[in-house]
């Protein structure tokens, strides 16, 4: 049996969206999630499970430099959430080796953008919701 002792690490992780390598990016989470409801009938025990809708959300998380960059390379004027819809390529790419796993965030866009910035920051890390249509393992 063969044991892997090698996990992927935040020096994996490559994005890439609008034609952009993200290099000011700090965090990325995506899920999809699907309503599901169990189905009763004769009885008090559950016969089946009821599939509803499936949603795909998220949040990018990037440096203001970067998002300033993005918004500007868009041609949006100030608000990010103008530009059409886009995918997110996120890519576990182990630099020893190791199994490449990329996920593609299809038809992604942006619900809020929040700049803050607080006394004796040496940076601003901007969270950026998003919503998309699909996510698919390439």
């Amino acid at each position: 049996m063969v044991i892997n002792t090698q996990e992927y690490g935040w020096s994996d992780v490559e994005i890439v969206m609008l034609g952009k390598k993200i290099t000011g990016a700090r965090g990325v989470k995506f899920k999809s999630a699907q309503e599901k409801e169990l189905i009763h009938a004769s009885g008090n025990e559950p016969v089946g499970i009821g599939r509803g809708n499936k949603t795909y959300e998220g949040e990018l998380i990037l440096l203001q430099s970067e998002l300033e960059a993005l918004t500007n390379a868009a041609g949006t004027g100030n608000d990010i959430m103008d530009i059409p819809a886009f995918n997110i390529v996120v890519s576990y790419a182990p630099k020893t080796g190791g199994v490449l796993s990329t996920y593609i965030i299809k038809f992604a866009e942006f619900t809020e953008v929040e700049r803050a910035m607080n006394q004796g920051d040496k940076f601003a890390e901007i969270t950026l919701p998003f919503v998309a249509l699909g996510i698919e393992k390439a």
